[in-house]
């Protein structure tokens, strides 16, 4: 069951009574069906956020979340960019009947460089748009239409930009460092965020489990 969190009131409170008794009727029916089936549900929603809101049942969730699994961004995994790049390439090539033999090097630093905001379907969809329009054998920036040679310069690593202080002779407590950094932002996003996780984890581009988790190892709450 994909996005389970578009589901209206109505629509969970049936969905409810059937993982709870596994019973349906069929649409038009009258003769009650049971079943035995194992349910496995996505979403992309807040929902901790959607039942404090009241648009999701605690009850459902409950039910649902038995067994969690939460699956990084696009974002988060850049390493995969190219690999599913590359596997939707060949996928449409055959689809619509093209000859597409590989990715240029320039257009594969801007599909690297590029905000997936809409994950690996936003990737899926603007890959097929690209080869059915793009005229290969190679594809090119040109067909994928969503970066510049400017954006791709602004994508170089922050070091280059940046002046960071220099390593001292007797070394660096990295881990340590690193830690006072992510927690002093944590606490920063909740002030600013007045205390709301959902919007706190927003300013820091992570989802709100995540933010959770780092919030309660870091702060301890």
């Amino acid at each position: 069951m994909d996005e389970v969190g578009d589901l209206s009131l109505e629509a969970q409170a049936k969905l409810l009574r059937f993982l709870e008794l596994g019973e349906f009727y069929r649409v038009g029916g009258t003769k009650k069906h049971h079943i035995r089936t194992r349910v496995i549900s996505a979403t992309n929603k807040d929902i901790d956020q959607m039942i404090a809101d009241g648009r999701f049942r605690k009850d459902l969730y409950f039910r649902l979340g038995v067994i969690k699994v939460q699956a990084p961004s696009l974002n988060q995994r850049p390493e995969d960019v190219l690999p599913l790049s590359k596997h939707y390439l060949e996928e449409f090539s055959r689809k619509f009947g093209k000859t597409f033999t590989g990715i240029s090097a320039k257009a594969e630093a801007i599909l690297q460089a590029h905000n997936w905001t809409g994950h690996v379907r936003e990737l899926k969809n603007l890959m097929e748009r690209a080869v059915l329009t793009g005229k290969g054998p190679e594809l090119l920036p040109a067909d994928l239409g969503i970066a510049s040679g400017a954006r791709i310069e602004s994508a170089a690593p922050v070091s280059d930009k940046t002046d960071f202080p220099p390593l001292p002779p007797e070394g660096f407590d990295l881990d340590g460092q690193l830690e006072a950094f992510e927690k002093h932002f944590i606490q920063q996003a909740l002030k600013i965020a007045k205390g709301n996780e959902s919007k706190a984890a927003k300013l820091l581009n992570i989802n709100h489990h995540t933010f959770r988790y780092r919030k309660k190892k870091l702060l301890g709450e």
